[in-house]
């Protein structure tokens, strides 16, 4: 299966970059772009891994940082959905059975204050 990584521009992916961090731990980051050479990346974490105690104030531009690929050990993208939990945490037990199907006029239908107001009058056809 093939990526297209555009797909997930401005979209947050987990990069692994042992050459910043020491370890190969995932870290997420938003992708700006993408190169042939590696990734344009911003995260809070990566700011402040690469930035100097002095530089501090430029954190609140939120850079963006060019990593090459041969810098990274992996990225993860999500290629599936997750799935969401159900809505409801109580028991099945206490849960009220369902009730019959009620009667809701859509909101297509115009509400009218009398009854068969709206509806054809019956009468003698006229031909």
């Amino acid at each position: 299966m093939t990526l297209n990584l555009a797909r997930y521009l401005n979209k947050t992916i987990l990069v692994s970059i042992p050459a910043l961090f020491e370890d190969p731990l995932c870290r997420p980051c938003t992708l700006l772009g993408a190169e042939i050479n590696g990734l344009w990346l911003q995260s809070e974490e990566l700011t402040d891994r690469l930035l100097p105690p002095e530089s501090a104030d430029l954190a609140s531009l939120e850079p963006a940082v060019f990593v090459p690929f041969a810098q990274m050990a992996g990225v993860l993208v999500a290629t599936a959905v997750a799935q969401q939990p159900p809505a409801t945490t109580a028991p099945a037990a206490t849960a009220a059975p369902p009730g019959p199907a009620k009667n809701v006029p859509s909101q297509a239908e115009p509400k009218h204050e009398h009854p068969g107001e709206g509806q054809p009058k019956k009468g003698p056809k006229k031909h």
